[in-house]
C-alpha cells in the first residue's frame, strides 16, 4: 500500500513511534515499513508533481475531497493495549475507542496525520 503524504517526517513519526511499525528504509521523499505480509510506502506528495496521470487522478478524486474517504487500512498488532496506550500518552485523538468485534478480535480507530482512517486490531 502506498500513501502520498504532506509531511513525510510527521507521517514517519506516526507510523513508527505511535503505531509501532518497524522502518525498513527511507530517503528524503519516501519511507517504507514492512510488517509480516504487509508493506506500507509513504511518499511525499511532491513526487506527484512528476507523475502527471496520478496527479490528475488525485486532483479530480482523492485529494480534492479529503483522503481516506470510503477506505480503512487495518493493521494487526500483537499487543493492542500497548499501542492504544501510546496514542493516549501522546494525547493523539482516537476516532473510536477499543471495541470487541463479532469475529473475535478487538480494535480501535485513528486517523493518520493526512486523514487516512486506520483500524489497529488484535485477537
Amino acid at each position: 500500500m502506498e500513501y502520498y503524504v504532506k509531511d513525510i517526517e510527521r507521517s514517519l513519526d506516526f507510523y513508527q513511534h505511535l503505531v509501532g511499525l518497524e522502518l525498513y528504509g527511507k530517503n528524503e521523499r519516501a519511507a517504507r515499513f514492512n510488517y509480516d505480509c504487509f508493506s506500507l510506502l509513504l511518499t511525499s506528495e511532491e513526487v506527484l508533481n512528476k507523475k502527471q496521470e496520478e496527479r490528475n487522478y488525485f486532483s479530480r478524486n482523492g485529494m480534492a475531497h479529503g483522503k481516506g474517504n470510503g477506505a480503512e487500512m487495518i493493521i494487526v498488532v500483537d499487543r493492542l493495549e500497548t499501542v492504544y496506550e501510546r496514542f493516549q500518552q501522546a494525547d493523539y485523538p482516537v476516532v473510536v475507542g477499543i471495541q470487541s468485534y463479532p469475529w473475535e478480535m478487538r480494535g480501535f480507530k485513528i486517523a493518520d496525520p493526512d486523514g487516512n482512517l486506520i483500524r489497529i486490531t488484535s485477537e
